[in-house]
């Protein structure tokens, strides 16, 4: 076992436990200061999960136990980890941690104990395990149906035919020497060879493709799931991700905060005042508007009765009836997303009016620039990626390794500086996958807004991220295994990616046609052509 990469695992190791907790002191709210310990628990052990389930990859590389010689003839490049079990035990884990621990972290954390509305007290624990239950069984159900239906992978094989080594055989050293090909073949003939060495026949005659027909075990089918499942959020947010970190970063410095005089003072002041003043009022026109409905529901007996003198609905709609208690629900969640938006394009620019009035002299002005160089170093890492999915990741076969060649000779440098790339570029995708998230909620409204605010973020945002995250960690995992095939190709995870799960039945026809390749690079040119054109986040009118 080499002992180097040992050490690094645990090094990679403390440096995300350290990560981790930094993030959530940091960024907690003061609320839960002193309450949702086993939810902080789960966030911390959650994201060092995430970060050491795609760090598994360059570990992977380094360990080549996928190279031919680990079998006996030429270890002294093997890592003698085993990382079928690692990669299994760290799969099923995401696993664990997305259909138990983080649900029932969410409904323990919501739970209602009575006490709020002066009723009798109530068993937060009791009530989560009772929701738990339930989500575990019908995931349970989903994933048995979908076991015993889609668990068989086809797996094509292409035969040669050839006659003995003996007399036929070339060998191809480091140094492309050419050994005497009527030598009779013998073990001791591939001493001397490395991963670069190639051994062909002169006489080998290519035959029919065959196909292997095979059920894959439990894990790697559940992997599979969740990497299908990781991919249809991914492929989305993922893109978005890519255009709008550098984009934002970008424009944090160019929109960074100057020292305004007393006039600009005043009236940027007014500004947020009115604002201010709407939003009360809308809010407590939202209140009032629940409150009727849930008197009407109660005299009528039916809950959600339409309000035909909905304050809200005259208010959006200019009076116009909802035509359905759907439209009406339709309506309301809409109202609550513009809400939240609107609240936190507010604190944000309440925040920027400070940096430039009252907390101008205690303004960092070197954080701008941090911004500016991290929105260059992403707007690299973007094009990078674009490029590389252009012309090596989608293409069959490939235009130009592009990146495999970079981190190949980074990796003759410094085998380390091989394993550091590969890291970089697999953890920038998972956090585009987080940016483009919050990105997509936040301009487009289709779902809850979960913002990370230092000093002001409830562990219901941190176990959502860390959902998130874990989610996506599957399917980036598997994108880069293959954007690095030439570099991966002596590790253990290219053998279930690249041939159990590529070829497993119903998920087959997505990744053999890069449905989601494809969909991550329109969405990242998408996202880019539309926030050039419109950079600056805006409240819904």
């Amino acid at each position: 076992m080499d002992i180097f990469l040992v050490f690094s695992a645990i090094i990679a190791l403390g440096l995300l436990l350290v990560i981790g907790f930094y993030i959530l002191v940091h960024f907690s709210h003061s609320d839960d200061k002193n309450d949702a310990y086993f939810p902080k628990f789960v966030v911390i052990t959650g994201f060092v999960l995430a970060g050491c389930t795609v760090l598994l990859l360059p570990l992977d590389v380094a360990n080549n136990e996928g190279y031919a010689g680990c079998d006996g003839y030429n270890t002294k490049v093997c890592g003698g980890l085993n990382m079928i079990l690692l990669w299994e035990m760290f799969f099923v884990t995401v696993l664990i941690y997305l259909v138990v621990l983080i649900p029932f972290s969410v409904f323990f954390y919501e739970a209602d104990d009575g006490t709020l509305m002066g009723g009798p007290k109530q068993s937060r624990l009791k009530n989560a395990l009772i929701w738990q239950s339930v989500v575990t069984f019908i995931v349970s159900i989903i994933f048995t149906v979908f076991f015993f239906l889609l668990s068989t992978t086809d797996i094509p094989v292409k035969e040669y035919d050839a006659p003995s080594l003996s007399g036929s055989a070339v060998f191809y050293t480091d140094d492309y020497t050419l050994v005497d090909p009527n030598m009779a073949f013998s073990k001791s003939m591939l001493d001397g060879l490395s991963l670069l060495d190639v051994v062909t026949n002169l006489r080998v005659v290519e035959l029919d493709v065959s196909h292997i027909e095979i059920q894959v075990n439990v894990i790697t089918f559940f992997t599979a799931f969740l990497c299908f499942s990781g991919w249809l959020v991914f492929c989305i947010f993922g893109g978005v991700g890519l255009a709008s970190i550098p984009i934002d970063l970008i424009m944090r410095y160019l929109n960074r905060p100057a020292f305004m005089d007393a006039a600009d003072i005043a009236k940027v002041g007014l500004e947020i005042n009115t604002r201010v003043n709407d939003l009360v009022e809308v809010g407590e026109l939202i209140k009032v508007e629940r409150e009727t409905r849930e008197e009407e529901a109660k005299d009528s007996g039916k809950a959600g009765t339409n309000n035909k003198n909905s304050i809200l609905k005259r208010l959006l709609c200019g009076g116009k009836k909802g035509k359905s208690k759907r439209q009406a629900d339709k309506l309301d969640r809409q109202t609550i997303l513009q809400f939240k938006q609107a609240v936190f394009l507010l604190e944000n620019d309440v925040k920027d009016f400070q940096d430039a009035s009252d907390a101008y002299q205690a303004y960092n002005p070197l954080l701008v620039y941090v911004q500016l160089v991290l929105g260059v170093c992403s707007l690299i890492l973007s094009l990078l990626w674009v490029i590389h999915i252009v012309v090596y990741v989608l293409p069959d076969p490939a235009w130009n390794p592009f990146l495999n060649v970079f981190v190949q000779w980074i990796d003759s440098c410094f085998p380390l500086f091989g394993v550091l790339a590969v890291a970089i570029f697999s953890l920038y995708l998972l956090a585009a996958g987080i940016m483009g998230c919050f990105k997509m909620g936040l301009r487009f409204l289709f779902f809850t807004l979960y913002p990370m605010k230092y000093g002001a973020t409830y562990m219901s945002s941190f176990l959502f991220n860390i959902a998130l995250v874990l989610l996506c960690s599957v399917p980036v995992v598997q994108f880069s295994v293959n954007a690095f095939a030439d570099y991966a190709r002596y590790t253990n995870i290219i053998q279930t990616f690249g041939v159990q799960i590529q070829y497993l039945q119903f998920f087959r026809f997505f990744f053999e046609a890069q449905i989601f390749e494809n969909v991550l690079l329109l969405m990242t040119i998408w996202t880019a052509g539309y926030l050039i054109l419109k950079p600056v986040d805006k409240p819904t009118n």
